[in-house]
């Protein structure tokens, strides 16, 4: 039976033992030069453990890396720090009883960056727009790693450099107008502070043009536009140096783009300025603005201001602006004829001067060329002080017959004399059986023919064509029509007799025809 018991005992298995690890000291701080040390792990007898540096490449164990039980003295060397940069590393703890090896405590190690100085030969440098290679030379007893702080900088080398030595670098083209600068940095002292290598790069006003380069411009108030070709990627800001061009697009930029601008209406005198980027410049020269052109809006009969057609002789209205200066000025006599260009207006039909009766601003009065007879149609056009207006075409007809009004509306009492020359109103009318004289225009060509602004005189020139007269519906004997005696040639007079069969009044119908055509309704006589 004991020896039952005794086998049973032996083949059972043995508890599990508990292990726990204890480092002393946890933590160092190590001098930046080389060194050793050690620190203790306090465990049970029994419990198995070892060590490992966590791959450090400056901090290794020095003794044995399997221990049994508690170790007094665990030795370490650390190398020494020639960064500036304080570093740590860790040696761990693992727990040999598992078959993995848990970490079950460490022992950190940190070490501060050493006292580094630089000294760069040369500090900085200057490149011209085409950049090329160059150098310098670093001195110092730590370890640096040269980085570029600028796109356009090629450094030969990123990796960390030991001690004194020489970088090698490239700096690209410049393609921009403006100047560049860039750095690059060696490493970190202890304090913190960055030695870079500076240089700088020259741009050139070659690398941007403007298309066009500038322009001109007339004095309205008008919109521009430029565009600028320079390096991809090169900023660059637009501004003007005038108030009266103002950037309306475009303002800033980097590559190619464009501007666009507003000019203000210039109305003193000449004037130039320029919108700036950098040392270029697009500049501008305004013109002032001149006179408007004239503008034709409606040609009409100066008696009834019908605007459908014109005839050879007929007086005419033409309603406009900028036609004529801005104070009335009536017709001159120049050598007995009546001239066509007044006060610097000139009206042309088919390119032919009309005689003038009258310029101002907004109307012209003119007589139509009797060279427009036999035609279908004319171009009429006003110049004033050398400014032509868009022609205006017109219909023509062989008479466009219109009785003038006392108050040049057009309707109402007619412009008539009786027969003892008295002007016909409501308060002096004409008898019945009387001759009146009716004035009127838009008769037609004349038998003999007048000269254009010619006056009539006693070799009277009659109408063309028939002439037909009612008054009051009745028809009147018509004993004269052609030029009014002592008026310019297409002032048209008719002398009728009223008829007896007329009913009086102060407002009776008038009405003449030339040829086909007749005169509008609204023109009265007064007949007692």
């Amino acid at each position: 039976m004991k020896l039952l018991l005794a086998a049973l005992a032996m083949s059972a298995p043995l508890l599990a033992q508990t292990c726990t690890y204890t480092v002393s000291p946890a933590a160092a701080t190590l001098p930046v030069s080389a060194t050793s040390g050690s620190f203790a792990v306090t465990t049970s007898n029994g419990c198995r453990w070892a060590v490992t540096a966590n791959n450090s490449t400056w901090l290794a164990v020095t003794d044995p890396t399997q221990f049994l039980g508690s170790a007094p003295m665990v030795s370490f060397l650390a190398a020494a720090n020639n960064t500036a940069q304080q570093r740590s590393a860790a040696i761990t703890i693992l727990d040999a009883n598992t078959p993995t090896g848990t970490a079950v405590a460490t022992f950190t190690a940190t070490q501060p960056g050493a006292q580094c100085s630089y000294a760069l030969n040369p500090a900085s440098a200057a490149f011209g727009v085409a950049g090329g290679p160059g150098s310098f030379q670093v001195t110092t007893g730590c370890v640096w790693q040269p980085t570029g702080a600028s796109s356009f900088l090629t450094l030969a080398s990123t990796s960390p450099q030991p001690g004194t030595g020489t970088l090698n670098y490239t700096v690209a083209p410049n393609t921009c107008v403006f100047g560049r600068s860039g750095s690059i940095a060696i490493g970190t002292t202890s304090s913190g502070l960055a030695p870079v290598f500076t240089l700088t790069q020259d741009g050139s006003s070659a690398n941007m043009t403007f298309s066009p380069a500038s322009a001109n411009a007339g004095g309205v108030a008008s919109d521009g536009r430029f565009t600028v070709t320079t390096g991809a990627g090169c900023a660059w800001s637009a501004s003007s140096d005038v108030t009266w061009m103002q950037i309306t697009g475009g303002a800033t930029g980097a590559g190619n783009g464009a501007v666009s601008y507003h000019l203000v209406a210039n109305t003193l005198a000449p004037r130039t300025g320029s919108i700036h980027i950098g040392n270029l410049a697009f500049t501008v020269t305004q013109a002032p603005t001149g006179p408007p052109a004239p503008a034709i809006a409606a040609i009409e009969s100066a008696a009834n201001y019908r605007g459908d057609a014109v005839s050879p002789g007929e007086i005419v209205a033409i309603f406009g602006t900028n036609m004529g200066p801005s104070q009335p000025v009536p017709l001159q006599l120049i050598g007995g004829y009546v001239s066509n260009f007044l006060a610097g207006t000139q009206v042309l039909f088919d390119g032919a001067p009309a005689p003038l009766l009258f310029t101002a601003g907004a109307q012209v009065n003119a007589v139509v060329p009797y060279g427009v007879a036999g035609k279908s149609s004319t171009q009429v056009q006003v110049v004033y002080n050398g400014l032509t207006s868009p022609a205006v075409s017109m219909a023509v007809q062989a008479a466009h017959p219109a009785i003038f009004t006392l108050d040049t509306s057009g309707l109402g009492p007619g412009a008539i004399l009786n027969q003892d020359f008295s002007v016909n109103s409501s308060s002096n009318g004409a008898a019945r059986g009387s001759t009146v004289a009716i004035y009127a225009t838009g008769g037609g060509t004349t038998s003999p023919a007048l000269a254009d602004g010619a006056v009539t005189g006693t070799n009277l020139p009659y109408l063309t064509q028939a002439v037909h007269v009612t008054i009051g519906g009745v028809d009147a004997v018509v004993t004269y029509s052609g030029g009014a005696p002592g008026s310019v040639a297409g002032l048209t007079q008719i002398n009728a007799t009223v008829p007896d069969g007329v009913a009086p009044g102060i407002a009776v119908p008038v009405v003449i025809r030339v040829g086909n055509w007749t005169s509008s309704a609204g023109v009265t006589l007064s007949v007692r």
